[in-house]
């Protein structure tokens, strides 16, 4: 059954664009974080440190971010910003696009 991307509703079979919004249908749909908003990954970076600059320069942007790591030490009250273990920062999907461009103007050399 095909799906519309933006108001989420199953379409009968057949169908190929949404009568409420006219977005292409899709066969299935990408998975919604608890906000309502879908992320994907923008970048992956060395430390943490970089992540939260990053997630600031969003911040000033208007563009939510989320970090993500497997870093133990986070859970520490006095944890640091430096780690060995690579972060990743996840950004909406249609804000992607001027993330990366923010990025890149930032972290170029990394």
């Amino acid at each position: 059954m095909p799906y519309c991307p933006q108001c989420r509703f199953e379409y009968k079979k057949g169908m190929k664009k949404c009568p409420d919004c006219g977005a292409p249908l899709v066969d299935k749909l990408e998975k919604e974080s608890p906000q309502g908003i879908n992320y994907v990954p923008l970048r992956t970076l060395p430390s943490r440190l970089y992540a939260e600059m990053l997630q600031d320069s969003l911040k000033k942007e208007g563009i939510p971010s989320i970090i993500k790591s497997d870093d133990i030490a986070i859970t520490f009250p006095s944890h640091g910003t430096t780690s060995a273990v690579p972060v990743s920062i996840w950004v909406p999907k249609d804000k992607a696009e001027r993330s990366a461009e923010i990025a890149d103007q930032m972290l170029d050399h990394i």
